[in-house]
């Protein structure tokens, strides 16, 4: 896939017989998308932003397809200004170009000086091209956009930390695996629909929105935002403030290994849907969401093994609590992985009168 690194050495190429910027005159890369292309082809595009004399900022995408990086250079090289990719924010790949493997063109822009590290990635059902086209409402233009959207629900939400440095060491990594979020195109919108799960740089499955949250609590020690729970009565509580503190314990590591997830989460209920909320139903609600984060991580640790993934860094947990630790024979019993989860609730002052 050494032919997918086209765009990135394009903007470089332009770049590099600028010396000095002028942010009123050098259009802004903010966003870059993959998708396949026609007969084998690759497509790429790229949004650019122009900021006037008066702050105004136009924005206007361009697209194109080749077999090799530089006939799709050559396609685009008819932009009238040189680019500046200091700004890049924002890595976007298909599903099917995730599922191709994507770490040459992650690549290419880790070792440009002039790109950023803290570049986010992303995944797109549908096309990355057209989610780039379609600016919807967003004045400030779907590149910034979208890298508001992911640092918000990673600083706020309940999405787990993700960026080119990242995927870069868990790629390159013993005993971990990468993730990234999910993002769809909805008619006026675009919204973050969960992670995209990667066996090295190939997307090998997904998770949705609800298993995102408790992966994130799960993971590590993690601050999140709301949570929606269900309870057996039918009733719902909202859950806010949501800290886990996380410890892996792995047993054995080299002969007979075993491996006990601790969780400890706090939590305050900002809602409740029945008539009263008293000090038993705050006992239930901390029950109901142990058994509902145990039962969903054992489940999903199940899915990781037999995908062949370690999103959750369990190799290198055990690497780390396990003199001599051998890699071999830990990838050969990581499939069969006893585990074992221990949740701990605890439900503080709420938010609503009892």
């Amino acid at each position: 896939m050494k032919y997918v690194c086209s765009l990135l050495m394009f903007c470089v190429l332009l770049t590099g017989c600028v010396a000095e910027e002028i942010i009123d005159e050098v259009p802004i890369l903010f966003i870059v998308g993959y998708d396949q292309g026609e007969d084998g082809k690759i497509k790429g595009t790229i949004s650019l932003q122009t900021f006037d004399p008066n702050q105004e900022v136009e924005t206007r995408a361009f697209e194109a397809e080749a077999y090799t990086s530089k006939g799709l250079r050559n396609q685009l090289s008819g932009l009238p200004k040189p680019i500046s990719i200091g700004k890049m924010a924002v890595l976007l790949f298909s599903e099917d170009m995730a599922e191709e493997g994507i770490i040459d063109i992650l690549d290419s822009f880790l070792r440009d000086p002039a790109a950023g590290r803290l570049i986010y990635i992303g995944v797109v059902e549908g096309s990355a091209s057209e989610l780039i086209k379609n600016e919807f409402q967003y004045l400030q233009g779907i590149g910034p956009f979208l890298q508001n959207l992911i640092k918000q629900s990673v600083e706020y939400g309940n999405m787990p930390e993700n960026n080119i440095h990242l995927f870069d060491y868990k790629y390159y990594g013993d005993g971990m695996d990468p993730v990234t979020p999910i993002l769809r195109m909805e008619e006026t919108e675009v919204k973050i629909k969960g992670l995209a799960l990667f066996d090295d740089d190939k997307m090998v499955g997904k998770l949705n929105l609800d298993e995102m949250f408790i992966f994130a609590l799960i993971n590590k020690s993690f601050s999140a935002g709301l949570y929606e729970l269900e309870l057996p009565d039918g009733e719902y509580a909202n859950l806010q403030k949501i800290k886990s503190k996380v410890k892996y314990k792995v047993e054995n590591g080299n002969t007979d290994p075993s491996l006990n997830i601790s969780v400890k989460l706090n939590g305050n209920i900002v809602e409740y849907t029945g008539e009263k909320l008293t000090k038993e139903k705050k006992t239930e609600i901390a029950q109901t969401f142990e058994k509902k984060v145990e039962a969903q991580g054992l489940d999903m640790i199940s899915q990781f093994q037999k995908l062949g993934i370690d999103p959750f860094s369990i190799g290198d947990h055990a690497r780390s609590q396990t003199r001599n630790f051998d890699f071999k024979k830990w990838d050969e019993r990581y499939p069969d992985l006893p585990v074992t989860i221990d949740v701990k609730v605890n439900i503080g002052e709420s938010g609503i009168i009892d």
